[in-house]
């Protein structure tokens, strides 16, 4: 059983260093003429009053690892102000252009005792081969405020995404082998292998909440039925959610690996001989 959870976490571990490595060669968001284009596209004739930008793959965004991103605000306009109106323009105009439209939903807060919607604010979110966009039109009449929230960031690439799960396999049937040589090594040394065991079943059991949380995300972009903002392993972060656990389990799992890598194997015990013979009658 060890062995086993010993090649699912080596995969999940070595599928979540190959995505990150490859990220790096992932294409860039949109600059110069290109995004002049695509901003007038979804907010034509409006200019930003706040804007944003990442060029590096991830960020720190208050303690949690997200996508890098383009974000910028518009103030309120009459036709903003008609949300419904709005939002069915730009949807049109985004599959004009060639991009899905995955989901639309309602911002508004509600009544905690009516369930009543407070305002009329939505969102979008849609993408292309290559971007994500996610958009909301929001308006207050009670409080006269309102304006545009734009967001763009990158969409995982297929070929990352093929490639992240060839090496996860291959991390699994690295970890498998990994876990036999560790058990025939310290097969002749119980003490050893009681202590190479614990340690080792003490990181895994602390991985868990990052690998459920990791492999019910990468499943969906697998399935291309998600497009999350955040990368499939971002619970390994040691600045994110369960990433405070990653120091201990991999503290854990590298001493484990030590105790068999520096424990001598010790032979196994001589027999007798003549205990093999068999009495002739």
């Amino acid at each position: 059983m060890l062995a086993i959870f010993a090649s699912i976490f080596s995969g999940f571990l070595s599928a979540s260093l190959a995505n990150r490595i490859g990220w790096e060669a992932a294409p860039a968001l949109p600059t110069g003429a290109a995004w002049t284009q695509l901003a007038q596209m979804l907010t034509p004739g409006l200019s930003a009053q706040s804007y944003g930008r990442s060029d590096d793959p991830f960020r720190n965004n208050g303690g949690e690892t997200d996508a890098a991103s383009v974000s910028y605000l518009t103030d309120r306009t009459p036709a903003t102000e008609d949300v419904d109106a709005y939002l069915a323009g730009l949807q049109q105009r985004l599959e004009a252009a060639g991009w899905t439209v995955t989901d639309t939903y309602s911002t508004s807060p509600t009544d905690i005792e009516t369930g009543a919607r407070q305002n009329n604010s939505q969102a979008l979110i849609a993408r292309n081969g290559a971007l994500v966009l996610r958009f909301e039109d929001y308006f207050d009449a009670a409080y006269a405020e309102g304006g545009l929230r734009v967001s763009i960031y990158r969409a995982e690439p297929r070929w990352l995404t093929g490639s992240t799960l060839a090496v996860g396999l291959l991390g699994m049937l690295a970890g498998w082998l990994l876990a036999g040589w560790a058990s025939r090594r310290l097969e002749h040394r119980p003490l050893a292998a009681f202590l190479a065991a614990t340690t080792a079943i003490g990181g895994l059991v602390l991985l868990i909440p990052a690998w459920l949380l990791g492999s019910l995300q990468y499943l969906g972009i697998l399935s291309g039925t998600a497009v999350p903002d955040s990368p499939f392993w971002h619970g390994l972060v040691p600045t994110d959610d369960f990433g405070g656990m990653a120091y201990p389990a991999g503290a854990a799992i590298t001493a484990a690996i030590a105790v068999a890598a520096l424990c001598p194997p010790r032979p196994a015990p001589a027999t007798d001989p003549g205990s093999a013979g068999t009495a002739k009658t």
